[in-house]
């Protein structure tokens, strides 16, 4: 199977830009653990979305979120080991791979419904002024 990493990286910057979005502007809740999930589920979608198919959508779209997280992940790390120290990063390091995992199964499905959805459309284009 090709990969078109066009769709995969314009899905991963959706992810992004819609993740800071919401970690800026929406307040810590209990409910806040769900609307941190939707940038990962538009994300997958878009991907998706780009390619034609379920199943291509599902690679591209379960794609964007594991490597949108991955790169996330690594920079908390980074980050974690310098201003925290070297446990804590590695234990949010551990956790994040877990965390990982369990992200890549509803960004897959998303992108699964955005392939489904671009199969689905159709496009008839007829000329102005023709009749059948």
């Amino acid at each position: 199977m090709e990969i078109n990493w066009r769709a995969v990286l314009d899905g991963f910057l959706t992810a992004f830009i819609l993740g800071l979005l919401v970690v800026w502007f929406v307040p810590v809740s209990a409910m806040s653990g769900l609307i941190q999930a939707l940038p990962g589920l538009i994300g997958g979608f878009v991907a998706g979305y780009m390619v034609s198919g379920v199943g291509r959508g599902a690679v591209h779209g379960g794609l964007a979120t594991v490597i949108g997280a991955v790169v996330l992940l690594i920079v908390w790390a980074v980050f974690g080991a310098l201003f925290a120290g070297l446990f804590p990063a590695f234990t949010g390091l551990a956790l994040g791979l877990l965390v990982l995992v369990v992200q890549a199964i509803p960004g897959a499905i998303a992108g699964a419904i955005g392939g489904w959805v671009k199969g689905r459309r159709t496009t008839t284009r007829e000329a102005a002024g023709t009749t059948r």
